[in-house]
């Protein structure tokens, strides 16, 4: 073929890639009309895609090296110059003569890469078995996929799917669907992908949610905790693990990912499908003990009564009968725990945990320990106290202006807020809040004139990493990595060890910075866009952002910025 060509003037790569060009020099050569010969040939239109009929397929979609072809259609011709190889047996979801009704058998390949599609020579001397018949029920995804290509696709989401997502996620689905998780996709036979593919289609007909109440089906299929999303759904899951290559998966990656993070424990930061969990929605009892700190017993007892857990014999243990959700576990908590972490108790009163453990040290809030642990907890009636005393002092800014609130007058004195705050309370210094009621500790306002006896120290300017975060709209480790890293400066002119410990900025390096770097979640505001879409089209502009690690929040120069 490739010397026939040669002879002709015909370019071989090119026609063997359907363009337009050759085929119709090899229509008018074979005296055919090249209109349906170029619709029955794979046309490569841009790098990695070619067309088939109305359908634009990925390369991945087709196995172009290897030659397959119905036994049938060989013994019914005189000679292999007389056999028809139809483009769309290249496919690799077609694997049906549809007029013999028999599986395509695989041709030995030659010696040279390039004959791959000289067939000719190949057939020459192949004597294939018969075949296998195939099931006529079993082909419902290949006249689907066939129609796609005839016809071109249709509006719903499977049909918005592309060609090659569409049929490789209806066969892998089938086969967790009809073979069980632990079967091996390498050792599917093409009797057992024509019934998987139709059985997966029958459920993607129904869009996202249809794929969502069949995982669900499943999950629910096993005892809770006996084992997880990855055990349940075997080799789906694997599949679309290993097509993390294509981004054009991310459609059905998207929603397993989504349906795993809504109804199994996944601790936040946990990498399912190639992302972090950003939410821990389920719970189990190992999970809840490990973020609440709320003991397995207590825990037992109150779902026991809401009929989401079985009691042992002994009444020691418990097991669930399903996952607790996050929302009904913090109504739990806010019931049975008498007791609060240092970490919970400082988002009551509004401070940072360590800022919490200074005001219990110097007597201002009480803190105990409970079952002999060194961890300080706190009652909520004792913060409760707390905030009461500060709203005793406090009344509504109306007019007032000039109030700051007492962290940033703490930073302007070059004293703690702690400190501060005792002062406060012993002086008995005017108070102020906005709106109706102040909720928590950050609420309360102070006129700096008020402040005139303490002594004041020499200082900067500075803004905590939480004011930071809250400026630039990133994450507080990116705060961190950003100070390791030279962008923001430590405070130099400040006594107080608390300020220089590493949790505070330079407000002029911080104004500096902000003024020449834009973050991702800035951007996003700003263009409307998704995430992912906004990276991709910063990258595709060749904009990369600064090199602080795979963890933090995504920032770029202002200047490169398209």
């Amino acid at each position: 073929m490739i010397a026939f060509c040669s002879d002709v003037g015909i370019d071989y790569f090119a026609l063997v890639n359907g363009d337009p060009v050759e085929i119709q020099r090899l229509a008018v050569l074979g005296d055919i009309d090249p209109v349906p010969l170029q619709a029955a040939t794979p046309s490569l239109i841009e790098p990695g895609w070619f067309r088939l009929g109305n359908e634009r397929i990925k390369f991945t979609g087709f196995i172009r090296t290897t030659l397959r072809i119905c036994p049938m259609c060989i013994s019914e011709v005189r000679n292999t110059t007389e056999i028809v190889h139809h483009g769309v047996w290249q496919l690799a979801a077609i694997r049906t003569c549809v007029k013999h009704g028999r599986h395509l058998v695989a041709v030995p390949k030659p010696k040279n890469g390039n004959d791959c599609f000289d067939h000719v020579p190949m057939l020459d001397g192949f004597q294939p078995t018969a075949g296998d018949l195939a099931a006529s029920q079993d082909q419902e995804l290949e006249r689907y996929l066939t129609d796609r290509i005839l016809i071109g696709p249709g509006k719903s989401w499977l049909d918005r799917l592309p060609f090659h997502i569409a049929a490789q996620t209806c066969e892998m689905l089938g086969a967790l669907l009809t073979l069980g998780p632990r079967v091996k996709r390498a050792e599917l036979a093409d009797a057992q992908c024509a019934a998987a593919g139709t059985a997966g289609l029958s459920i993607l007909r129904g869009g996202p949610e249809a794929l969502r109440q069949k995982l669900k089906e499943i999950q629910d299929s096993h005892p809770v905790g006996e084992k997880l999303y990855r055990s349940h759904y075997g080799v789906f899951f694997d599949w679309l693990r290993f097509r993390d290559d294509d981004r054009d998966f991310d459609v059905v990656r998207d929603v397993v990912r989504e349906f795993i993070f809504e109804n199994f424990p996944v601790t936040v930061g946990s990498i399912v499908l190639g992302k972090p969990c950003p939410e821990q929605q389920v719970h189990s009892f190992s999970t809840a003990k490990q973020v609440f700190d709320i003991p397995h017993h207590r825990l037992g007892q109150k779902l026991v009564t809401l009929g989401m857990a079985k009691p042992h014999a002994s009444d020691r243990f418990y097991t669930l009968t399903r996952y607790i959700p996050t929302v009904l576990l913090n109504d739990i908590i806010a019931e049975v725990a008498t007791r609060l972490s240092a970490r919970e108790a400082a988002q009551i009163v509004g401070v940072e945990t360590v800022v919490l453990a200074r005001m219990a040290s110097h007597g201002l809030i009480p803190k105990q320990s409970e079952y002999g642990k060194r961890s300080t907890i706190y009652r909520s009636e004792d913060l409760k106290a707390f905030l009461e005393r500060l709203r005793g002092l406090a009344t509504r800014a109306g007019a007032i202006k000039d109030l700051i609130n007492i962290s940033t007058a703490a930073c302007r004195r070059g004293v703690s807020i702690t400190a501060l705050t005792k002062l406060i309370l012993e002086g008995r210094i005017p108070l102020y809040f906005d709106g109706t009621t102040a909720e928590d500790f950050r609420a309360f306002r102070v006129h700096p004139s008020s402040l005139n006896g303490i002594y004041r120290r020499p200082q900067e300017p500075v803004a905590s990493s939480w004011s930071v975060a809250r400026l630039l709209k990133i994450s507080r480790p990116t705060v961190y990595r950003l100070r390791q890293a030279g962008f923001l400066a430590p405070p130099t002119k400040r006594k107080s060890v608390s300020i220089r410990g590493g949790k505070y900025s330079c407000r002029k390096s911080l104004e500096e910075f902000q003024a020449a770097h834009v973050s991702l979640n800035e951007l996003i505001e700003r263009s409307g866009r998704s995430a992912d879409d906004e990276f991709n089209h910063q990258i595709s502009n060749g904009v990369l952002p600064l090199p602080l690690g795979l963890r933090s929040t995504m920032i770029f120069r202002r200047a490169d910025v398209a």
